[in-house]
């Protein structure tokens, strides 16, 4: 029996989310996914990568807030500085599209 040709019908991909809901769910999508199924989609960026960060900041927070922060840390599976880089960026998105928002109704 000869071996077949695999067939180049492939079914379309799934669209990619335009949001999600946390990041367990972003990994749960590109564990199940194939990044090549999504080629077309991909743009070329250009980015810096700082060798040290330009500012730190030094935060108090209450013995519940270490607590719940420590919680979501080892849930995401990433460090506390990164999850609280990670929100502080989004809030200043968040802020930012609203600004714009403001500004284009005026």
């Amino acid at each position: 029996m000869k071996p077949q040709a695999k067939s180049k019908s492939r079914r379309k991909p799934d669209p990619i989310p335009e949001k999600f809901i946390s990041f367990e769910a972003l990994a749960d999508f590109w564990d199940s996914h194939d990044l090549t199924d999504y080629e077309d989609k991909l743009e070329e960026v250009k980015y810096k990568i700082a060798k040290r960060p330009t500012h730190q900041f030094i935060l108090s927070l209450s013995d519940k807030l270490t607590r719940e922060l420590r919680i979501i840390v080892r849930r995401e599976g990433v460090s506390m500085q990164t999850l609280v880089n990670l929100w502080v960026q989004e809030r200043l998105q968040q802020n930012l599209k609203r600004s714009v928002r403001q500004v284009a109704k005026q």
